[in-house]
């Protein structure tokens, strides 16, 4: 297949920390939205109902989002008021106080290493080399406190069982908002794989050479391409998904789906398998510059093939149907009927 290879000029700005939406706010809310439909005259959904009052699984699926608008070295203020819409519920003064409360309480039990963020930031993803083909505890870009862990723990509260540290979900309505967003990150390929590079722009495989997190392209966000930051790339929901728009499609292909069985602690494995077989995709076809530095470390330039735009669209698709279909399943599997 013929490829496009653009070499873009690297700005510092393009790697500078900002409030990431995995799939955008309109994804994470579809993927409620999916579940919420779904559930519906089910035990699950009772439940849900029970927890969330008069909102919904869609409307409290950006909160894990929002609350990294809480700035810990700005003695935990909410820096973000008014910059994202969907944020905006909880943008009172209790809300504000809920959202500073939590990451008060996961924002260093994870022990993070100097340069690293917030530990709550980091509960909403893993960094799997994509030589992989299955996600395991001790591969670079596993940890105790990455996105498979997190959705185990959220699974725990909602069970009434003790969550392991280094995660702290006060109740089970906290922890629902959490699973909420965690599996529609889940969902999002390059939230769990990532492709590690040398400085020739040359594919390593970290957990078979010496590794060096310079080698790291952090789920895309090191790479830049025509359109921009990759990783914002894949964040971002296909127009005609906006605004719920394909929420009606997207929910008849999520009841459509045959869905694995497994016990509960095991589906967050298999969907970040399912994410590094998407992440192949991803990448398919793709070539890289070598490295450029900043004031953020390392950056590459990444060409795509043709029709990319096409694969990306099909890729999201299926994705976001899973992802719905696999938060109302854990959900009905905590709460059987």
């Amino acid at each position: 297949m013929k490829k496009i290879f653009i070499y873009l000029t690297v700005l510092a700005t393009s790697t500078l920390p900002q409030l990431s939406f995995a799939w955008g706010a309109d994804g994470h809310q579809t993927v409620g939205a999916i579940a919420d439909a779904l559930l519906v005259g089910t035990k699950a959904g009772a439940q849900v109902k029970a927890l969330v009052g008069n909102s919904s699984l869609e409307k409290i699926s950006v909160w894990a989002d929002c609350v990294k608008g809480i700035s810990p070295e700005k003695d935990f203020a909410y820096t973000s008021t008014g910059r994202y819409a969907e944020c905006a519920p909880f943008e009172t003064a209790s809300g504000i106080a809920a959202m500073a409360d939590y990451v008060k309480r996961n924002d260093d039990a994870c022990h993070r290493a100097a340069g690293e963020e917030s530990c709550h930031k980091q509960y909403h993803y893993a960094d799997v080399s994509l030589q992989h083909t299955h996600y395991q505890n001790g591969y670079t870009g596993t940890s105790d406190h990455d996105v498979v862990h997190a959705i185990q723990a959220a699974a725990l509260v909602l069970q009434g069982k003790p969550q392991p540290s280094p995660f702290d979900m006060k109740d089970k309505a906290e922890a629902l908002t959490l699973i909420t967003h965690y599996i529609g990150d889940i969902h999002q390929p390059l939230h769990v794989a990532s492709v590690f590079l040398n400085a020739d722009g040359k594919v390593i495989n970290p957990d078979e050479v010496a590794h060096d997190q310079n080698n790291n392209t952090v789920g895309g966000n090191a790479l830049q391409c025509p359109c921009g930051n990759f990783h914002a790339l894949w964040d971002d929901m296909p127009v005609q998904f906006k605004h719920g728009k394909m929420n009606g499609m997207l929910i008849r292909k999520a009841r459509s789906l045959t869905l694995a069985a497994a016990p509960i602690d095991a589906l967050p494995v298999l969907w970040a398998d399912d994410a590094i077989r998407d992440a192949s995709l991803v990448f398919g076809g793709a070539q890289f510059s070598k490295s450029t530095q900043n004031l953020y470390g390392s950056n590459w330039s990444i060409g795509l093939p043709l029709e990319y735009e096409k694969t990306m669209q099909n890729v999201k698709e299926d994705a976001l149907a899973r992802a719905g279909a696999h938060l109302a399943q854990l959900l009905q599997a905590i709460w059987p009927e």
